[in-house]
């Protein structure tokens, strides 16, 4: 049971989900409530492609707790080992309970699991995806796991990421594969490495633009699409317009990050052929590929396309020199 690269054959996946309702914020319930629907609409699609799906388990929420929506943040499966880490952003301390029982499950057959020492709490405003990295927090270890590329025995890490040195240490020194920093691209961008480029196979890249590639794939069959599709939806329009009554601060904090998302490449890779997208990809389909359009109407508002909404846990492909 082992994930070696972002594009071998899919066969078990962890997919999202939240409540239709949050407490005491009823301006979120048509976000969410479609949303809701949006991510039972995309497990079910995978589940027809004949792959396992897991869902998280939500139960009693924290004090200012989210919900479990984005998996790929925090979440890694690498080899036969899921690796557990923690943001900046104390909202997210405590999706572990919610995919507790998925990954428990994973660990009895084979998987190994480990999990970066949590940071303490701190009594403070929570800080939220404004100010992403963090790294005066000296004395915690925080990262994303977003911000790493599998790559047969190499993990490409955007190492300008989201995080703090203590949290890319802790990743290197624990990681079964070589880490291969990627410090070429445009350092302005947010971290996460899907946001730019994906790939089919060993030796073919998808990608926004060339300068999203990281200069280590740059060797490979490169096709750029060079149709980067920013369509705000209504709930993130009406936070740029202000109309964000009762909304927490966050959501006013993550408006602008929206635009630092392409969703033409964060995609999950089924397999060479078939590739599951938010968003219609014309051109992508030009080239043999097999794209499963499964919208997600407030993608833009939780920052989120497929790959983020997901977390590939079984793939059928061996470790290999790519890179």
């Amino acid at each position: 049971m082992t994930v070696w690269t972002e594009w071998d054959p899919l066969e078990e996946v962890v997919v999202g989900d939240c409540r239709p309702t949050y407490p005491g914020v009823p301006e979120l319930d048509k976000i969410l409530s479609e949303t809701k629907e949006d991510l039972d609409n995309l497990a079910n699609h995978l589940s027809k492609l004949g792959i396992k799906v897991h869902r998280p388990t939500i139960g009693d929420l924290q004090p200012n707790q989210v919900y479990p929506i984005v998996p790929r943040d925090q979440y890694l499966v690498y080899g036969d080992c899921i690796y557990q880490t923690y943001t900046s952003m104390q909202d997210r301390y405590w999706d572990g309970l919610c995919y507790y029982d998925i990954f428990a499950q994973l660990f009895m057959q084979g998987h190994n699991w480990l999990s970066q020492p949590p940071p303490v709490l701190e009594q403070l405003p929570y800080q939220m995806a404004a100010t992403p990295y963090h790294h005066e927090y000296k004395n915690k270890l925080l990262w994303h796991t977003a911000t790493m590329f599998k790559a047969g025995d190499s993990l490409i890490v955007n190492d300008y990421g989201p995080g703090n040195q203590n949290g890319l240490d802790w990743m290197e020194r624990n990681c079964e594969g070589t880490l291969v920093k990627n410090v070429d691209t445009k350092q302005d961008r947010w971290g996460h490495i899907d946001q730019g480029f994906y790939m089919t196979d060993d030796d073919t890249v998808f990608c926004v633009d060339i300068s999203w590639v990281p200069q280590c794939l740059r060797n490979k069959k490169i096709i750029e699409l060079n149709n980067r599709t920013f369509k705000y939806n209504e709930s993130v329009k009406d936070i740029q317009q202000g109309n964000k009554k009762n909304l927490f601060t966050w959501l006013e904090q993550w408006q602008g990050l929206a635009q630092d998302t392409a969703f033409e490449s964060n995609v999950l890779v089924i397999d060479r052929t078939n590739i599951v997208s938010s968003i219609e990809l014309p051109e992508v389909e030009q080239h043999g590929i097999t794209v499963h359009h499964v919208p997600i109407r407030h993608g833009m508002f939780w920052e989120a396309g497929v790959h983020c909404l997901t977390l590939d846990v079984r793939r059928n492909g061996s470790k290999r020199r790519v890179v």
